[in-house]
């Protein structure tokens, strides 16, 4: 795809969202990227608020598809656009998603850097009906998904990828299968699994920028856990290794007296389970009407931790079901297969050029003759790059890298041994502070 400029497929599915759609369509149609290499795939799931009428009236500069359907869901939506969409780039967006202008465009130039390649786009909130606590803890919790993609040295999991605003090529879509129609949350994690199985490299794209008029109040949240509880079932049934990775996996480490009381009422007493958390809400309005803040962050994490085992218990009914479920689950991963040796003795810029060149999913390091220790795989996460080895070095490994150091000082020169140090350090510090002011 590089220099060519390439035809890009946006593709919006939505479900009775009428009033809010022209704004969606509006940020579209001001875009920098020409509106004739452009389309709009809106895909109605099922409408019955007038969208489809009102939407086919709206003027715009590209062409806009409406593609009709009845009540499937988002991901059978997102796999309806995409069959129909003809660009070489696919960009999807949820309906409440106002783009910025150069968004097509970012995702162009990224895709322009080879194949292969999955843009994460960035989603800020705007919160204009939430108030007061649950305000705060909403920007919080959406701040913090995108915190980490930021630093250079971040491993990509397939928890990163949002179906909301993300971009990839048609062909890679279609090589993976696209959405799996069985998941009606966390579709975009299943994908995200697959893409990265496949050898997809995930970018984040903060200029790729589309802000999100988020609706959530606390109802939907505890209602989103819920979901989330069944989805991890799901998620854990068709992949086993993901178990350790996924909150239900606590379940058979949990000391605490309040989640084993949790997971009682979720599991045996859901009515009971039921009444408290309706009497928890009100409680809410009390505790932040007190100011009585960290005990109202409590109590809403001990709400949300209640609705996401209620999930867990509507798919797998009895706890020792879940337990039964956790033991004989997980599958041992074995990555022997995608493992290399790396000698630091070579450089450090050697050893995260070779890591860049071959991606394995594990490294066993040493230094000469001297073994340091093993990055091992990581479930759901991309294979290794050369940026994630120093920051690695200076904190697991940094013990046993010096340890090495010293023992092959004895067989080197202080001039040679001086300068190890500071490849390996300098460089390392370099990275994990550039970003601090001093």
């Amino acid at each position: 795809m590089t220099g060519e400029t390439p035809t890009v497929s946006v593709i919006i599915p939505t479900h009775d969202r009428e009033a809010i759609l022209e704004r969606t369509l509006a940020a579209l149609c001001v875009q920098t990227y020409p509106p004739k290499l452009m389309e709009v795939l809106l895909v109605a799931d099922g409408c019955t608020d007038g969208t489809v009428e009102r939407m086919r009236r709206y003027p715009t500069p590209f062409l806009l598809h409406i593609i009709e359907q009845s009540n499937q869901g988002p991901a059978v939506a997102r796999n309806q656009g995409a069959a129909q969409a003809q660009g070489k780039i696919l960009v999807f967006l949820d309906d409440d998603i106002e783009a910025a202008p150069r968004l097509i465009e970012t995702y162009v130039r990224i895709h322009r850097n080879g194949p292969g390649q999955v843009a994460l786009g960035y989603l800020p909130p705007i919160l204009q009906e939430q108030k007061g606590f649950f305000r705060l803890s909403l920007l919080n919790w959406w701040e913090e998904m995108f915190s980490g993609m930021r630093q250079p040295n971040y491993r990509y999991t397939f928890r990163n990828l949002l179906s909301g605003n993300f971009s990839l090529e048609a062909t890679l879509f279609a090589q993976v299968g696209g959405f799996d129609p069985a998941f009606r949350c966390h579709e975009d994690y299943e994908l995200g699994l697959r893409l990265l199985k496949a050898g997809a490299s995930f970018t984040f794209a903060e200029e790729a920028l589309g802000h999100h008029h988020e609706k959530t109040d606390l109802a939907r949240s505890l209602r989103r856990k819920y979901d989330e509880g069944r989805a991890d079932v799901q998620l854990g049934r068709r992949y086993p290794q993901l178990l350790p990775t996924l909150t239900l996996a606590r379940f058979a480490t949990t000391q605490s007296r309040r989640l084993r009381l949790l997971h009682t009422l979720a599991f045996a007493r859901p009515p009971v389970g039921n009444f408290f958390a309706l009497c928890g809400r009100g409680l809410l309005v009390f505790l932040e009407w007190c100011r009585l803040r960290s005990r109202w962050r409590e109590l809403l994490e001990n709400l949300l931790n209640y609705w996401y085992w209620r999930g867990v218990a509507e798919e797998i009914r009895t706890r020792r079901a879940l337990a039964n479920f956790l033991q004989n689950g997980p599958i041992r991963i074995e990555d022997s297969k995608d493992e290399i040796e790396l000698d630091l003795g070579e450089g450090l810029e050697a050893a995260e050029q070779r890591l860049d060149e071959e991606r394995p999913a594990s490294v066993r390091l040493r230094y000469r003759q001297h073994p340091i220790g093993r990055i091992p795989s990581q479930v759901g996460a991309e294979p290794l790059r050369g940026v994630h080895l120093s920051p690695i070095l200076a904190t697991t490994l940094a013990r046993p890298l010096l340890r090495a150091l010293v023992l092959e000082e004895a067989a080197a020169s202080p001039v040679s041994s001086g300068k190890v140090f500071t490849d390996f350090f300098g460089k390392t510090v370099e990275l994990l502070y550039a970003d601090k002011s001093v």
